[in-house]
């Protein structure tokens, strides 16, 4: 059985503030973005991490979510 290979290579992971726990975006890890409920800056070194969960940028799942 052959593995579906990713094109890019990059994976996606979940920014959740530290904060006050938002969900905020999946992004690629060297993102950073603000929180807009409670105005934090959320980096992938201090994103609250819920699950070891990554999504491959061309993943068919970001369909859903369009």
């Amino acid at each position: 059985m052959k593995k579906k290979k990713f094109g890019s290579g990059l994976l996606q992971v979940e920014f959740v503030c530290p904060k006050c726990g938002k969900k905020l975006a999946w992004a690629l890890p060297t993102s950073e973005m603000n929180c807009p409920k409670c105005g934090t800056w959320v980096t992938s070194r201090n994103r609250k991490v819920e699950n070891t969960l990554y999504l491959p940028l061309d993943s068919d799942q970001m369909v859903l979510f369009a």
